[in-house]
């Protein structure tokens, strides 16, 4: 056991051979009741010592999943977590502070595959955030405002700043970082005026990037057009009726109106979510008042991002379907209009034409128009304001992706970050050193600003009169920008108002 004395109280935490580990310490008051939709407020001290050897709740699970979090799930969720191997208060850690994933729908830091074990013993502290999630994190009125989830964010490097050199951390050496959402959720932060000076280095991991080129996005007035419709369904009125209404309903409430429902002879995509981070011109701002000059950037995603979303046996539960057999090729033209536009022929032409079957066509297009192109536009907005920018692509197969067909799919970079390449079999020694190559290249981005190959050499910012970015394979390598003939495609459907606006 190892105490540990805070601002609010002393928590008593695990030693784990060299790595000292705190869950559930609350960094916020619950959420819940009269706090229901609003803001996240300072919790209240405690007295004597405060065990923090299991994690705490996690949050409501607006769509249910096999995923349930270690702690169970309550509206009572604001708790954070601590894995360090220093708890002098003068070693001055870099952090990394992790924001999880899961749509703003699912998901928990008490996850198995966010353990911050690994990246710990590289000498980081390492902190991972519980935030409200669906309609009780998202929901958007003028009553009461917005991005309840985003200032849970807030208020957690708030926490950081005040409390984690206890942890041997240091407040002036803090990354954020996340995945999907948690990407969303970093990239929202650089929006927020009151993050700004909370964190020095952002890892922006497959998500958080420009509206897409044709589909719309999330955005203020679809979070409020559900709210309404939310109102409606719970028979209330207003927010406050709201207020007093059991979890449950409101939970399904959220899912019904999450828009994750894909419209007729589509797949669902990410650009259909209703309960996001929004510009509400409060919390999040127009610009990027959250991010000051001199922060750099890391950010990417995988090659093959939709496998994760496609697969019939992972979203429709029915393993004996073959994708093959799941998606057509008028699936496709569906998804080549949705997703293209007015290019939407010549993207079917160009992925017909190289003799791809429909599922593997639709993975292609899908993952071009959610995520590369729409980095890509990242990439330009970025660099325009004179930021330094660090550009990656994950592409390691795995043998156990490579045997499943989900190849580099969404998260497959996640179990390299952490360090929990499992279940055996499924990884060889192959990734062990892709594993070591990942991890050296976020902790060093987290300690000096710019990630770094295993041999030292440092990773090529990205420069428009040269653009270069970093592919993590089987080796890691950089070399020159490369578009494929899809992302092209849609990428010239962006317009000028799109790829040059201000707005996030």
């Amino acid at each position: 056991m190892t105490d540990v004395r805070t601002q609010l109280g002393t928590v008593r935490g695990v030693q784990d051979g060299d790595v000292h580990r705190f869950l559930g310490i609350p960094f916020a008051a619950p959420p819940v009741g009269d706090l229901r939709w609003k803001h996240a407020q300072p919790p209240t001290a405690w007295e004597g010592v405060r065990e923090a050897s299991t994690f705490g709740p996690g949050p409501i699970q607006t769509a249910l999943t096999e995923h349930t979090p270690k702690g169970g799930q309550s509206e009572d969720c604001l708790y954070l977590n601590v894995w360090t191997t220093n708890l002098d208060p003068s070693a001055k850690q870099p952090v990394m502070f992790w924001i999880h994933g899961g749509g703003f729908l699912n998901g928990a830091a008490s996850m198995p595959l966010y353990d911050g074990t690994s990246l710990s013993q590289r000498g980081i502290t390492v902190v991972s955030v519980e935030y409200r999630l669906g309609a009780f994190g998202f929901l958007t009125d003028p009553e009461v405002g917005a991005n309840f989830g985003v200032s849970d964010w807030v208020l957690g490097l708030e926490w950081v700043r005040s409390t984690i050199e206890a942890f041997g951390g240091d407040p002036g050496c803090v990354t954020i970082f996340g995945q999907s959402a948690g990407g969303a959720a970093t990239r929202a932060l650089l929006s927020t005026p009151s993050a700004r000076g909370l964190f020095h280095r952002a890892i922006i991991q497959s998500a958080g990037f420009e509206d897409y080129a044709v589909a719309g996005s999330p955005s203020y007035e679809r979070a409020r057009a559900a709210t309404q419709r939310m109102k409606s369904a719970l028979g209330c009125d207003t927010v406050d009726e709201m207020r007093v209404i059991e979890p449950e309903p409101v939970r399904v409430a959220s899912l019904a109106n999450s828009g994750i429902f894909p419209p007729q002879g589509q797949v669902h995509t990410p650009a259909n979510l209703v309960w996001y981070p929004v510009v509400d011109g409060d919390v999040i701002t127009p610009g990027f008042e959250g991010w000051p000059e001199d922060v750099p950037v890391m950010f990417g995603c995988t090659e093959d991002e939709s496998r994760m979303f496609i697969r019939p046996d992972a979203l429709y539960a029915h393993p004996e379907v073959r994708p093959e057999d799941a998606y057509t090729h008028d699936t496709l033209v569906n998804m080549a209009r949705a997703l293209g536009g007015d290019a939407a022929d010549d993207i079917v032409k160009e992925l017909t034409g190289r003799g791809l079957t429909p599922y593997e066509a639709i993975a292609e297009v899908y993952t071009a128009a959610v995520w590369h192109e729409p980095a890509l536009a990242t990439l330009d907005r970025f660099d325009a304001l004179g930021r330094t920018l660090y550009y990656y692509r994950f592409a390691r197969v795995s043998p156990g992706a490579e045997k499943d067909g989900t190849r580099a799919f969404h998260a497959a970079e996640n179990p390299y970050v952490f360090g929990r390449l499992v279940p055996e079999g499924y990884y060889d020694d192959v990734d062990l050193a892709v594993h070591d190559a990942v991890q050296t290249a976020w902790t060093e981005f987290a300690r000096t600003g710019v990630p770094s190959h295993l041999d030292g050499t440092a990773w090529p910012a990205y420069d428009t009169d040269n653009p270069h970015f970093t592919i993590i394979d089987d080796v890691t390598t950089s070399k020159p920008l490369q578009i494929s003939p899809v992302t092209a495609l849609i990428r010239a459907q962006r317009s000028d108002a799109t790829s040059s606006g201000e707005d996030n």
